[in-house]
């Protein structure tokens, strides 16, 4: 990609991000909220939302947890009068407002358009069995402003029990890690505050008070006491006490082993035998590549990583050790009725032993090879476009295409155990050991910032359960650098659960920094000499395609060239680039050597037709999401 094109892809992608143009946003800057626990267990509450528009809005959108639409008596939204606070009126002669309810996203959808403004809007709602009577204790367990849009400002939530009670015999607790302070009085019951709820809080309490306080309902038949109760909470607290000081400790810990990655990154990143070997390429001439089997130049240039299409470099190393003849030959009829195809192709004629070549070459030779010992280059394409119109040879093409693929694969996988191949480039054995290593530590310490971030006993055990999982699979494949940087990307988007702010920055840059490092470690080893073969490789190539060194051409130059087009994947730029220089003569000069341009379009007409699926007609239904207009829910504006 050209330069501008990258910087012009950049501008938009920021523009986008950025939210360039024009914006609408919303605030909530205060909440006031009066729950109510009912002699019956259910919990009444009033809420007196504070709004701040910018922009043209519908309304307002409120997220209720335990919200399934069974689980709530009742939900209605008013317009409050204004100048009053929360407990000076009720919602007699207010406005009602419309409500809508999305069981998709259990939240309510109220209609209240504003432009331009602050506006308030007051709820009242009651859930059904929201507090449980245990046989000498209630409990009422709740959060208020789960799955919010926006961080709330000005948040204060009182909660009233049923009947009176002694100060002692309340026990309230916070279960938002996020922040805020929770206190228990006279009236009150409990009392919390928070100046500004992140959208990532949900204000989660935890009230423990005399069973007597629910006088219309049945005890629960768990057997759990309040000691019990008390004893769980306390050992959270103490937990909660830890937190800090034991995330400090993490943080540095995940800060030596941020610098590792780095330092280990850079090493890679700045190898001198990768260097050396760079800035040394042009000191290999172009004879002394030429000396190097075909094969072997394409092995290099991959990194052993062959692709399909290279079968052919496996043939033109057998025709180079005098194993194989080959000469031109008309393409087969079917490829003659077609006007994209060729019309010529090459038939190549095994004359050697087969007992006397190395496992590989016997595989190949067998695989392609008839029993005449001929191979004919157009016998290996897919189907044309007439027999694209036939369902029976379309099944057959496909069958020929799998069987072609897995050849491929069996002997490719056997030549990077054949010599010199396998000297060549070897396999790092580093990563049989850097990879499992690093996801043992991105593992453990994201499960240690978990507990010591007092996440939840069930989020715990699911991530260790799903991301053990994706970890002990992730060290099978260590081969696999897809598979290495999906389960940094599964330990990034899990990390981001983690709120203690200091410790969640430093476990992502972590993993990003562990993730750049997976990424440069070599897959394959190269010597020196080999690397600078491979950089001088795509030297070449960039200059066959470039159209320089042009100025001699005898058959025998004409040959190198072209066969190097093929062995260097630029068939297309090489064959088109010497038309636009008129150099056809040269290629007719060339002939009986079989590298014509016909020839080399043909060989591409191969290449870009080995992998054959069909594409399926099957008629597709569109899928379109309803909804109350608010997208995903939540608590928040629309």
């Amino acid at each position: 990609m050209k330069k501008w094109m990258l910087a012009m892809v950049c501008l938009v992608f920021i523009l986008v991000m950025t939210g360039c143009g024009d914006k609408k946003s919303f605030s909530m800057d205060q909440v006031d909220t009066r729950a109510y626990v009912m002699p019956d267990g259910d919990l009444y509450v009033e809420e007196l939302f504070t709004y701040n528009f910018k922009g043209n809005f519908q309304g307002t959108s409120r997220y209720i947890d335990q919200g399934e639409q069974n689980g709530i008596e009742f939900f209605e939204a008013y317009v409050p009068p204004p100048g009053k606070k929360l407990g000076e009126f009720n919602d007699e002669n207010l406005e009602p407002l419309n409500v809508k309810w999305d069981g998709d996203n259990d939240t309510y959808y109220i209609y209240n358009a504003a432009n331009d403004e602050m506006k308030q809007v007051y709820y009242r709602y009651r859930i059904d069995q929201a507090a449980v009577r245990y046989s000498d204790a209630g409990k009422l367990d709740y959060s208020f402003f789960k799955k919010s849009n926006q961080d709330i400002h000005h948040v204060k939530v009182d909660v009233y029990l049923p009947s009176d009670y002694k100060k002692s015999d309340v026990h309230a607790y916070l279960h938002d890690r996020t922040g805020g302070s929770i206190t228990t009085a006279e009236e009150p019951a409990v009392h919390y505050e928070n100046e500004n709820l992140s959208k990532y809080g949900d204000a989660q309490m935890l009230v423990l008070f005399p069973q007597d306080q629910l006088t219309q309902m049945k005890s629960n038949q768990k057997d759990i006491s309040l000691k019990q109760l008390l004893a769980n909470e306390q050992k959270r607290e103490d937990r909660m006490q830890l937190r800090e000081g034991r995330m400090q400790e993490a943080v540095k810990v995940i800060q030596v082993l941020t610098i590792i990655s780095l330092l280990g990154s850079i090493l890679y990143l700045l190898s001198w035998k990768r260097i050396s070997a760079w800035s040394s390429r042009r000191q290999v001439t172009k004879d002394e590549l030429e000396k190097l089997d075909p094969l072997l130049k394409t092995y290099i240039l991959r990194k052993s990583k062959l692709k399909q299409k290279d079968f052919i470099a496996g043939l033109l190393s057998l025709r180079r050790r005098g194993l194989v003849t080959v000469r031109e030959v008309p393409s087969s009829k079917r490829f003659l009725e077609e006007p994209t195809a060729p019309d010529t192709t090459l038939m190549f004629t095994f004359q050697g032993n087969v007992e006397q070549l190395n496992e590989a070459d016997r595989l190949l030779v067998e695989w392609l090879f008839n029993e005449e010992n001929v191979f004919r280059l157009d016998s290996v394409a897919g189907p044309t476009f007439k027999e694209k119109q036939d369902s029976k040879l379309i099944a057959q093409y496909r069958k020929k295409s799998e069987e072609h693929a897995k050849q491929f694969r069996t002997w490719s996988k056997t030549l990077a155990d054949t010599e010199p191949y396998a000297e060549e480039v070897r396999t790092n054995k580093l990563l049989r050991l850097l990879i499992p290593l690093m996801v043992i530590i991105l593992y453990l310490m994201l499960i240690y910032l978990y507990y010591v971030d007092v996440a939840s006993r069930l989020s715990i055990l699911l991530t260790a359960i799903f991301l053990g999982a994706g970890g002990i699979w992730t060290c099978l494949k260590y081969k696999s650098k897809l598979w290495i940087l999906l389960y940094h990307a599964a330990c990034l988007a899990v990390g981001t659960q983690i709120v203690h702010e200091e410790a969640c920055s430093s476990y992502m840059l972590l993993v990003i920094c562990s993730a750049f490092f997976a990424a440069l470690l070599p897959r394959y080893l190269m010597s020196r000499k080999t690397q600078q073969y491979r950089y001088a490789l795509k030297t070449w190539r960039r200059e066959l395609g470039r159209g320089r060194d042009t100025a001699e051409w005898d058959p025998a130059h004409t040959e190198r060239d072209a066969e190097h087009a093929v062995l260097l994947g630029v068939i297309p730029r090489y064959v088109k680039r010497m038309k636009e220089e008129g150099n056809t003569a040269a290629y007719a000069a060339a002939i009986p050597l079989l590298f014509s341009a016909d020839i080399l379009s043909s060989m591409m007409y191969t290449q870009s037709h080995l992998g054959f699926i069909a594409s399926s007609s099957s008629n597709s239904n569109s899928s379109s999401f309803s909804g109350g207009g608010g997208g995903g829910g939540g608590t928040g504006a629309f």
